[in-house]
């Protein structure tokens, strides 16, 4: 869903100031609040005639109770509707997307576009509580403007208008369908410092990729999402 193209041009600039690793915001990457973080498991992408970047991805994450991708009560109530099967109830609702971006190359900020589908899952006893949340409780689409920002090209901003729009719940959840929720958020490619994977944070410090950040071992595009 993002651009990796640039990866010699970060290892430049980085060597170049300097940088050590800090492990200070390793905890949050430079976020703060509510973030919903979503990981970019695979991609296909391809670049046109006209110097777009066209691609698909799928995303997997976690989204804190309280937020508009877990809104308080849907946990429970689905532990109710589904109680035949045997619910895992938990602190968080787990979040499955299907994303397509177009990012417009030319000039030295290339601004685009992202949307998609997503679904808000649970774990179940009946579908496998060993593997990742697979149960629908929610769906949805969402739509997004993308800017590349940071001279670096290791972070692009998600910004306004961006929204995520419900468009299933579960059958007569209490105050029924939600409401499209705005949204803003960043993109962080990981890139290769001595030979190690990093992120940077909002204050330009290298953060390492952690175990669980990978797929398949590969370091991933972390995505986060903050509601406005």
């Amino acid at each position: 869903m993002t651009t990796r193209v640039c990866s010699v041009l970060l290892l430049v600039v980085f060597i170049g100031l300097g940088p050590m690793p800090e492990a200070s915001e390793a905890g949050d990457h430079g976020s703060r609040g509510k973030v919903v973080v979503l990981y970019e498991l695979n991609e296909m992408a391809r670049f046109t005639a006209k110097d777009h970047r066209k691609a698909k991805s799928g995303l997997a994450g976690k989204a804190p109770r309280g937020t508009p991708l877990c809104p308080e009560g849907l946990m429970a109530y689905a532990g109710i509707f589904f109680a035949p099967l045997g619910i895992k109830e938990a602190r968080q609702c787990g979040v499955v997307a299907f994303g397509r971006s177009d990012l417009d190359l030319n000039g030295p900020f290339p601004r685009g576009t992202i949307d998609g589908e997503f679904a808000v899952v649970v774990d179940s006893v009946a579908t496998n509580v060993a593997d990742a949340a697979e149960l629908v409780i929610m769906t949805g689409i969402f739509k997004g403007t993308i800017q590349l920002v940071d001279p670096d090209r290791a972070i692009i901003d998600i910004v306004p208008p961006s929204t995520f729009t419900p468009k299933w719940i579960l059958d007569e959840f209490p105050g029924g369908l939600p409401s499209p929720a705005a949204f803003s958020g960043k993109f962080r490619l990981p890139f290769r410092f001595n030979d190690h994977p990093f992120y940077k944070s909002d204050s330009g410090q290298l953060i390492p990729v952690r175990a669980n950040e990978r797929a398949l071992g590969d370091p991933t595009v972390r995505l986060e999402v903050t509601f406005d």
